[in-house]
């Protein structure tokens, strides 16, 4: 709520017990967002939202930016697809960029950024294996998370609540929020949005995979970079640290400037006492 007093534009992914968040949310006037198969609200993981000029366009006389949105989507979305099928092979992951591609160039979008602004096939053999996955997000009990976005993005106060997503997707889920809020943040320029992620260690767990992890770093340190605000939490600094010996748990760490230490049991003290010396 200060946060929000001083101006700053605020996203909230709540994993777990969202309707704690509800009552403030709504008496700012905020956004709240549902996602789960039975929830109405959507947001579209195919869209592109990034169409502002870069973050550091200002620093560079303004200039827009040139390299390719749709290439940076889909890289995106090749990793939230990593995280809904497990150990995908270098193969697998070349077919999933062409299929991708090939599907946004029946939209008429290209690796030229132009093409987003304007009005507006076979399938190899190969992929059918892989996109059985989707299946459940088109005619599927997820069917409607895979709709058209229907939510207000540009609402100053926006809480993502994922209470009620299936174990089976919540990782997949938790990543597809914090792309939509990173590319908000993007787009808001230098507001200095706010994104406040609870439970964010489920990006860098033993469930999670190294790009998805790295993704989630790398987040962190663009929110910071354009004097924004990346708050992160988390019950269990064990959780944290079980991908890649603490790689990226550590990672997030030495990018926050404060950090608040709350009462817990000795062995997570003693793991915590030797990750901040």
């Amino acid at each position: 709520k200060r946060l929000r007093e001083q101006q700053r534009k605020v996203i909230y992914i709540v994993p777990e017990k969202g309707h704690e968040y509800r009552p403030l949310c709504e008496a700012v006037g905020g956004q709240f967002i549902k996602l789960g198969p039975s929830s109405p609200d959507c947001i579209g993981l195919m869209d592109i939202r990034r169409l502002k000029a870069s973050p550091y366009a200002a620093q560079n006389g303004g200039t827009q930016r040139r390299e390719s949105l749709l290439a940076e989507k889909v890289s995106w979305l090749s990793v939230w697809y990593s995280l809904q099928k497990r150990n995908l092979s270098e193969e697998d992951m070349n077919y999933i960029d062409a299929s991708l591609i090939e599907c946004y160039g029946r939209r008429g979008i290209t690796f030229d950024n132009a093409s987003l602004f304007e009005e507006d096939g076979v399938t190899i053999q190969e992929t059918k294996h892989l996109s059985v996955i989707l299946t459940r997000y088109v005619s599927g009990s997820a069917a409607s998370m895979g709709g058209h976005t229907n939510v207000d993005t540009e609402n100053p106060y926006i809480v993502i609540d994922l209470t009620d997503i299936p174990d089976d997707l919540q990782l997949a889920t938790v990543y597809a929020a914090t792309g939509f809020a990173t590319d908000i943040t993007v787009q808001n320029g230098d507001v200095g949005t706010a994104l406040l992620s609870d439970e964010l260690w489920k990006l860098l767990g033993a469930n999670s995979n190294p790009l998805a992890a790295d993704y989630t770093m790398r987040m962190v340190k663009l929110i910071r970079s354009q004097g924004g605000v990346a708050g992160v939490t988390s019950q269990g600094m064990a959780d944290m640290m079980a991908l890649d010996g603490g790689k990226y748990g550590k990672g997030i760490l030495d990018s926050c400037r404060i950090k608040f230490i709350m009462q817990m049991e000795e062995q997570e003290a003693r793991l915590v006492q030797n990750i901040l010396n």
